[in-house]
């Protein structure tokens, strides 16, 4: 008797590249956040955490493109801040405040503009990471 097993469906080109940059992006955050004995103070709640427990926390949700790989809506965090208390986004909003100025947060919690990256966008800003990365590990002498 034969046996027929469905293909595994091919991921395409472009969420194979999202899911790339998603991942060096977000060390990227943690790097750039963390001191030079790796570890992140959670700027909300204080703990200090090994970078590689830190979560890239989106003050602006990751599902809106234009901001999904912005710098300044990305910052290492807790873990217990960013999943158990839901963003803590009232304490994470002050905090930017601070950090940006009141004009900008409002700006970008409420910009509706639509924006796609292109793939091979998307593709130049993996490397452009990747080397970031690498430029951080020299810089704080990290591995």
């Amino acid at each position: 008797m034969f046996s027929f097993m469905p293909k595994k469906a091919k991921k395409p080109k472009r969420q194979k590249t999202i899911k790339e940059l998603d991942a060096i992006f977000s060390r990227f955050i943690r790097f750039r956040d963390c001191d030079k004995k790796w570890i992140v103070t959670c700027p909300l709640c204080g703990v200090k955490i090994p970078r590689k427990k830190a979560q890239n926390m989106h003050f602006v949700s990751r599902w809106v493109m234009k901001y999904r790989f912005d710098e300044d809506n990305c910052h290492a965090w807790c873990q217990r801040c960013n999943v158990t208390l839901n963003g803590n986004y009232i304490e994470y909003t002050l905090w930017m405040i601070n950090q940006y100025g009141k004009e900008k947060v409002e700006h970008m919690k409420h910009d509706k503009e639509l924006c796609k990256i292109e793939t091979w966008r998307l593709e130049e800003m993996v490397e452009e990471y990747k080397w970031k990365v690498e430029e951080l590990k020299k810089l704080k002498h990290l591995k």
